[in-house]
């Protein structure tokens, strides 16, 4: 028994009373009135999450995940979902616009806790399930739904249609959804690529269509809006770097992002044209791959493909090698190939690197450190900076922006994808090209539509979930550890202390990331002599323990010595008589 008596505390508000909350919020929207929550990827680039509530029920759009941008040990983040799990019983499913990170990568954090089917193309859905299983769900543990442009799909009181949509991705989604407001659009990433390699380019038959028929609100990508025209092609991109192979006479390595199956697809060409073959290298692009693969996407012939054991044998201007690790990642098959520390493939003077992708930004630094370790190992490296047509983005520049608001004509408009300086500029341009209300908010800010305005609520609970390597989360605390820790060092005092005297009889003092200190066996015996002498100094009484007496000794020697005020951690020891 916990000890307590009499009646049992009546359950929590993070319980029962949150649900019931939750069910009369839903019950208070007006019966021609949706509410938009976004809980990620609205002021800021990925982790993408939003969630479209009427009267009877909740659809989720998308459940991304975002990169830490430091070094604090952090695996990926995830927006909190605790506003849609404390409405769980409203959530009819959540649809997927394609197979991206940054839009199915949060999956298994929500569906831990939430019981619903997923809807999304047959390649979003062959990504999801790897994901699950390195998530130890076992097949059937969720319900996958595929979901094909041209077909309509009821997710409890919305019917959602999927059109296609050009994009870096194969079978990547615009949604068209009917709802208490009217009809809705969810462009999902997009461009306006004529001729894509998959062959499936943007539906915009259907997406004019859908604007004569009335469109009440359209809810756009931004992550371009500040470039006046997306450069390039796909195909242009293909052209570009076969030209590049073609008069390579190494071994030639491309790197790409691993999602990029359009790429995939024209490089396997490319190979078979130039009489080279395909080696992949990284578990990422591995996997997307494999799944384009599975469901025809991707259709290499058997020999095209070859292993890396086998790949090292050929001669080095047979093989062209697809790596992943654009941005330098620790550990990626490009950073040790940079390195020269690949267990598998060496580069050599007289081979090629392409570097058919960007860096994102805030990595700029470490990529082009990367391409640096390349030129010294004598490696011919072609990037953006040097070849500007190898390389163009999935999303739409303005001028796409500009033709998508032209077909779907839509009264009222919310951007999303994108950091506040996007939002905002995407909305001062649908609102010059005659959208009557636009508006712009940031993760957590619901908006009210009733297909004729918009109307923003006081923001609801939101955030970021850190998860650390090995898949626990981070909490603040442990997140401001860990960087007080980088900042400064640690230094470790164990004192051993016999019961029998009132001394300390033995000292081991550990110092990590410490100027002066680190490494150095005469700072460090300084200090194991300087907490023997604090600890034979200390008497009880003066308000304060012996451990803290001691740390305060120890970070005032460090300070001398290194002029650094390490993180000190002293442990007291005490011998078994």
């Amino acid at each position: 028994m916990d000890g307590q008596s009499g009646d049992q505390a009546e359950p929590t508000e993070t319980t029962k009373e949150k649900g019931e909350k939750a069910a009369r919020a839903g019950l208070e929207l007006n019966s021609d009135t949706i509410r938009i929550v976004p809980l990620g990827g609205l002021g800021e680039i990925g982790m993408n999450c939003l969630a479209v509530e009427q009267r009877d029920g909740i659809v989720v759009i998308d459940c991304g995940i975002g990169f830490s941008e430091n070094d604090l040990g952090i695996d990926v983040i995830h927006p909190d979902f605790d506003w849609i799990f404390e409405r769980a019983s409203r959530v009819h499913g959540v649809f997927l616009t394609h197979g991206h990170e940054d839009h199915i990568g949060g999956l298994p954090y929500l569906l831990g806790e939430l019981d619903v089917p997923v809807w999304g193309p047959p390649h979003a859905l062959g990504l999801v399930r790897r994901r699950l299983a390195e998530h130890d769900f076992s097949p059937g543990d969720v319900e996958l739904r595929e979901a094909v442009a041209g077909r309509t799909y009821e997710v409890g009181p919305f019917a959602i249609e999927p059109v296609r949509v050009a994009h870096s991705i194969v079978e990547a989604s615009a949604l068209h959804l009917t709802t208490a407001a009217g009809a809705v659009v969810h462009t999902g990433d997009f461009n306006l690529d004529p001729d894509p390699p998959d062959g499936e380019p943007t539906d915009e038959a259907r997406l004019a269509a859908l604007g004569d028929a009335g469109v009440s609100l359209i809810l756009s990508d931004s992550t371009n809006v500040d470039v006046a025209e997306r450069p390039g092609s796909e195909r242009g991109v293909a052209a570009a770097v076969e030209r590049i192979v073609e008069r390579a006479t190494g071994r030639v390595v491309v790197a790409l992002f691993a999602s990029n199956v359009q790429r995939l697809i024209t490089f396997g060409e490319m190979a078979e044209r130039l009489g080279r073959k395909l080696c992949l290298l990284g578990r990422s692009l591995e996997a997307h791959a494999g799944v384009a693969r599975d469901i025809r996407r991707v259709r290499w012939p058997s020999d095209l493909v070859v292993p890396i054991d086998q790949a090292k044998q050929l001669p080095r201007d047979q093989l062209l090698v697809l790596a992943g690790g654009t941005q330098a990642e620790h550990g990626s098959a490009m950073r040790r190939l940079s390195l020269g520390s690949h267990p598998e493939l060496k580069l050599e003077p007289g081979d090629t690197a392409i570097f058919s992708s960007r860096a994102i930004p805030g990595n700029e630094r470490v990529v082009f450190g990367m391409m640096n370790d390349l030129l010294r190992l004598g490696v011919e490296v072609h990037s953006r900076a040097t070849d500007p047509e190898i390389h163009t983005s999935g999303h739409p520049g303005r001028t796409e922006l500009e033709r998508m608001l032209a077909l779907v004509r839509p009264r009222c408009f919310l951007p999303l994808h994108g950091t506040l300086h996007h939002l905002q500029r995407h909305a001062e341009l649908a609102s010059r090209l005659g959208v009557e209300r636009t508006t712009v908010v940031e993760n957590g800010t619901p908006v009210l539509c009733d297909g004729h305005t918009l109307v923003r609520e006081p923001p609801v609970r939101h955030g970021k979930v850190m998860v650390a390597k090995g898949g626990e989360p981070l909490t603040e605390e442990a997140l401001r550890g860990r960087a007080e820790l980088g900042r400064s060092g640690i230094v470790v005092v164990a004192l051993g202390v016999d019961p029998a005297r009132t001394e300390p009889s033995s000292v081991r003092v550990v110092a990590r990331g410490v100027p002066a200190v680190t490494g150095s066996e005469i700072a460090l015996r300084k200090l194991e002599l300087e907490a023997l002498r604090a600890a034979s100094s200390f008497h009880d009484g003066r308000g304060i323990a012996i451990e803290e007496f001691v740390r305060r000794a120890i970070r005032r020697a460090v300070e001398e010595l290194s002029g650094t005020r390490p993180v000190v951690e002293v442990t007291i020891l005490v011998a078994v008589p």
